[in-house]
């Protein structure tokens, strides 16, 4: 079968910031999924408690679909271990309403295939996304973020049909495909996500499971991939412009510490990108908030192209492709006349 991607839109500029694999080799998901998780643990800073976890996964013939759980457990149980008796100031009342939240957009994204950005109005949610402060004031367990920004036009809507005890007066809108940048108008270099942490609780690592979902086919296919296209279009032209500016690395003709477009992403030649980024008409966007964010979308249609390449051999697949709410994906299943 082929892996024609074409109806979700021009993603050429996503060709080569992450490499195609074969679905079907053992060692060719060893490799891919392993260095997915590299791209995830380097700039979260988990790099050294992620080797230590992925050396206890055999390279060795295991079947596809158990070497994919054991690279995702790896990946989750590294930033778990990273994040072990770390706290941000978080209050564990806050981290307790964040991580019932979080349980509870991550199944109702995964039953709609909306995981990528979930949408929620605050009264429907686990203590209506309110908690109490120091003071014994309710506040919000969540940034608002319903401003335009790099991954939309913004979500103001019907504010919630019930007054918000904490003050809600927009939907609750996380990123969870580009876990911990989850909002889309702060995009810095440290992301917010990564300080949903408490010595006893972290709701981070229910952010990092929902990310996780995403890197498995099934999960990749339970995702209407046209969320996914539409936020990644509205980014690539608010960034764009922004990128177009910058000189092209060199090889032999780069100067030290100047910031350049290199192969989809940016890069300080002989320097550090963490304080480098970009200032457009949506605000600062961090060079490693960018870097990450088109990886991350990178990898999602990667995998969908290798799901797709290998459907014939995966049965189970073939039916849950069938039963996706994305038309693009039933429209290549007729074609390939697969369609259960």
């Amino acid at each position: 079968m082929t892996a024609d991607l074409t109806c979700y839109g021009d993603l050429t500029p996503l060709h080569g910031v992450v490499g195609d694999f074969d679905l079907r080799s053992p060692m060719d998901v060893h490799t891919w999924y392993h260095d997915q998780w590299r791209s995830i643990a380097d700039p979260l800073g988990f790099t050294q408690a992620h080797e230590a976890e992925l050396s206890r996964v055999s390279a060795s013939s295991i079947d596809v679909n158990t070497r994919i759980r054991a690279s995702n457990t790896a990946g989750i149980n590294a930033f778990a271990r990273a994040l072990r008796d770390r706290d941000d100031g978080v209050t564990a009342a806050h981290a307790r309403v964040q991580e019932g939240v979080l349980r509870q957009l991550l199944v109702d994204g995964q039953t709609s295939g909306q995981l990528w950005r979930v949408t929620a109005d605050p009264m429907t949610v686990t203590a209506g996304a309110c908690y109490p402060d120091a003071d014994g004031q309710l506040s919000r367990a969540f940034y608002p973020d319903p401003s335009p920004g790099y991954f939309g036009d913004g979500w103001r809507g019907p504010p919630p049909p019930a007054e918000s005890a904490c003050g809600w007066t927009t939907p609750l809108t996380l990123h969870l495909g580009t876990f911990p940048w989850v909002y889309s108008t702060r995009l810095e270099s440290s992301p917010a996500a990564l300080r949903w942490t408490h010595s006893t609780l972290q709701p981070a690592i229910v952010g990092m499971t929902a990310l996780a979902h995403l890197l498995e086919p099934a999960g990749n296919l339970r995702q209407d991939a046209s969320q996914v296209a539409a936020i990644y279009q509205h980014f690539r032209a608010q960034t764009e412009p922004l990128i177009l500016r910058l000189p092209q690395w060199q090889v032999g003709r780069a100067q030290a510490g100047t910031l350049y477009s290199r192969a989809g992403r940016l890069h300080v030649h002989q320097g550090s990108t963490q304080i480098a980024g970009l200032m457009g008409p949506r605000g600062w966007i961090s060079a490693p908030a960018y870097n990450y964010c088109v990886t991350r979308f990178a990898a999602f249609f990667a995998l969908r192209r290798a799901i797709l390449r290998a459907l014939p051999a995966f049965p189970e697949l073939r039916q849950l492709a069938a039963s996706s709410p994305d038309p693009c994906l039933h429209a290549q299943l007729k074609e390939a006349r697969l369609a259960v």
